[in-house]
């Protein structure tokens, strides 16, 4: 803020000492007061209005960074900066929902919850599917109603079903993931950014996020039979830069486009119910942005 202030009075300075006159009938286009002076009226005018950085993002509680800087998969991007410890949970769901409610930034429609012109706009996909509070999971790989939407809509409010709070969200499309991150500043990797996090670092290349191989006591995957299909967030132990998950439980929406003449989004790290070959970190899949599943959920970075 300092550094702009310095800025801003460099730039009055010289403009003082330029345009402090009417020339040749016109007024100096640094006059905003309207006297046809370019004086100190207009650096307290512009100041204020140059150093309004607008309403802070709102907080969101419960998030766990790590720090990464890797050169990425050779010829794509690499990652610098911090990536979530954990896959977006329930709780931090639920909590977006109650904050976007409140600002009318979403909508419940029937079974879905809906984006809606509120007072974020500009960052709100306007009608398009959120999360589905409705969805029902899968019976299969050991599971009941496995990765089954575990938000509730009263009429006036959102929670989470007990127990199920930091499990990973599920049922979220990639338009509710990515109005998640534009309410709190943070952004979807890129599936490149994604992939150079999980398969660590050059000189110790993971085939997956959870390192050279994959079992059932490292990664919820399939064969690991969980009653609930997705299990705690970063139940399956830390690995590579400090990370959780990046192989199964749930996959992971990117903000990366499948082909750039259709909408499909990628998700990368297999989810519960996935095979071995589809937790590989170099595994590519997409699906329809407005799609909702109980085996997709998203991780951020910022």
């Amino acid at each position: 803020m300092r550094s702009r202030l310095v800025s801003v009075l460099a730039v009055f300075v010289i403009m003082l000492s330029i345009g402090g006159v009417e020339v040749s009938g016109v007024c100096p286009s640094a006059d905003v007061s309207g006297d046809c002076r370019v004086d100190l009226e207009d650096f307290a005018i512009m100041a204020s209005q140059w150093l309004d950085e607008g309403e802070p993002l709102p907080v969101l509680n419960g998030m766990t960074w790590v720090s990464v800087s890797d050169p990425g998969v050779s010829g794509y991007e690499a990652f610098n900066g911090e990536m979530g410890k954990y896959e977006t949970t329930n709780a931090q769901y639920c909590e977006y929902l109650n904050a976007a409610l409140a600002t009318v930034d979403v909508i419940v429609d029937g079974d879905f919850v809906k984006g809606s012109d509120g007072s974020n706009s500009g960052a709100d996909f306007d009608g398009e599917i959120y999360y589905d509070l409705a969805g029902s999971g899968y019976t299969y790989n050991g599971a009941i109603n496995g990765g089954a939407a575990r938000i509730n809509y009263s009429g006036s409010s959102f929670t989470v079903d007990s127990g199920f709070e930091d499990h990973p969200v599920t049922y979220v499309s990639w338009y509710g993931s990515t109005a998640f991150c534009n309410y709190y500043g943070y952004r979807l990797p890129t599936e490149w950014e994604w992939q150079a996090v999980a398969d660590h670092t050059v000189e110790d290349l993971y085939t997956y996020g959870c390192g050279p191989s994959i079992n059932n006591s490292i990664a919820n995957y399939s064969n690991s039979t969980h009653p609930d299909g997705t299990t705690v967030v970063g139940s399956f132990g830390t690995y590579g830069y400090g990370m959780c998950d990046m192989a199964g439980n749930v996959w992971e929406w990117t903000s990366s486009l499948w082909n750039p003449a259709y909408s499909d989004r990628v998700f990368r790290g297999g989810s519960w119910d996935s095979n071995d070959s589809s937790c590989m970190v170099s595994y590519r899949n997409s699906i329809n942005p407005d799609g909702t599943y109980g085996i997709i959920g998203f991780r951020v970075c910022r």
